[in-house]
């Protein structure tokens, strides 16, 4: 069984850099987002990371909270099932 933690360290190492900042999505951000994203989500998910990443990009331009966006794209790329990734998207587009 993986380590429940990883999850909550990628977020934090993505997101306390970010916190007193602008909300913008840099480039080293968005790098720091797909290896953590891919690293979590397993061979069979990565192609989940680099669409996420667009959107995440997207939705932080149009104001939308950079953090809750981390936290839900997470559970998106680290969902067990499909209703629990269903749960997540629909989590994530509420953000």
């Amino acid at each position: 069984m993986r380590l429940r933690f990883a999850p909550l360290l990628m977020i934090l190492i993505l997101v306390l850099p970010s916190c007193g900042g602008s909300p913008e999505w840099d480039d080293s951000q968005k790098t720091n987002f797909l290896r953590a994203c891919r690293r979590e989500a397993g061979y069979e998910k990565q192609d989940l990371c680099t669409p996420l990443a667009q959107e995440i990009e997207q939705k932080i331009l149009e104001g939308t909270s950079k953090s809750c966006l981390l936290f839900k794209a997470n559970d998106i790329a680290t969902a067990g099932s499909e209703s629990a990734k269903q749960k997540a998207r629909d989590e994530f587009d509420n953000c």
